[in-house]
């Protein structure tokens, strides 16, 4: 057995029994590991300690019933491994910074910690073929793009830290203006501001015009390599695939490939909200070293 699989067999043990009893020497006994050597294999590979894990998928899964549900907030409370209402209710505001009844009230957008697939950074994906993992279908290219391409839109400054992490998202609000047919794709652009501690996140769609005078954005023309991955239905494709697809791309297959990325990151959502609904990730490569 490799380093990662116990790790992996761990993560989804804890996903079914979040309701339970899950403290360090359970997990690390069903394992065949010591508590020690569990806790830092852990941690190295999913990069939050056990404890903090445990809590932020327990409050994904209460997060998600309390708007799909009409089960008591107690009840979700007890169902996801809380104590009580009580301590539900600080828990969850100490990493949200509103309560669950709030939330449950509100159109407000969760980022929730996402349950990692280890196997993906484990993977080869061929450039071309289409690789089915986990909950989502991944296919990567590489692509020229002849000439500059405009969006229209507009933006917003972001802290790089509050990436993957669990956090009340303040970007889906830049999306209310927009409407996106089935015909035209929606973007988001990432790239870094002058203080690296924050990225610019500008939304839009693609506008060889401006009539409306919004903020434009630059594609500019050059080599790519496109990400492209589907899931099963578009909450799955933007909370959980979004951040798994783009980790893989830039942590493992371009460095697999000796690509070095410029810092742009272009994401084009197509058929937003329907069941044949996909994201591209495009990210630009530096021209080779002569």
């Amino acid at each position: 057995m490799v380093a990662w699989e116990p790790i992996q067999e761990t993560i989804t043990y804890i996903e079914n029994n979040l309701a339970c009893d899950l403290n360090v020497e359970i997990l690390a006994h069903r394992v065949y590991l010591s508590p020690y050597y569990f806790q830092r294999l852990f941690n190295r590979l999913v990069n939050k300690n056990i404890a903090e894990y445990i809590k932020l998928r327990r409050l994904a899964k209460a997060a998600k019933l309390l708007k799909e549900s009409d089960l008591s907030i107690l009840a979700i409370a007890i169902k996801c491994g809380f104590q009580s209402h009580s301590h539900f209710t600080k828990v969850f505001k100490n990493v949200y910074t509103i309560t669950p009844s709030e939330y449950r009230d509100s159109n407000i957008h969760l980022d929730f910690f996402v349950q990692p697939d280890l196997s993906l950074n484990y993977s080869f994906i061929e450039e071309g073929k289409p690789y089915i993992v986990d909950d989502m279908v991944i296919e990567i290219n590489e692509y020229e793009c002849k000439e500059d391409i405009q969006f229209i839109g507009k933006s917003t400054i972001s802290l790089v830290s509050q990436i993957g992490e669990a956090k009340v998202n303040q970007l889906t609000s830049l999306w209310d203006d927009f409407e996106i047919d089935q015909n035209q794709a929606g973007v988001d652009i990432l790239t870094p501001c002058e203080d690296t501690n924050y990225f610019d996140y500008f939304v839009g769609i693609e506008s060889k015009e401006n009539p409306f005078n919004l903020e434009t954005r630059i594609m500019p023309k050059g080599s790519y390599v496109v990400c492209r991955y589907e899931a099963e239905d578009f909450e799955t494709l933007v909370n959980v695939a979004l951040y798994k697809a783009s980790q893989y791309l830039y942590e493992r297959w371009l460095p697999q490939h000796h690509l070095i990325p410029e810092p742009l990151l272009v994401q084009k959502y197509f058929q937003p909200f329907s069941k044949n609904c996909y994201i591209e990730l495009w990210a630009k490569i530096q021209p080779a070293k002569i």
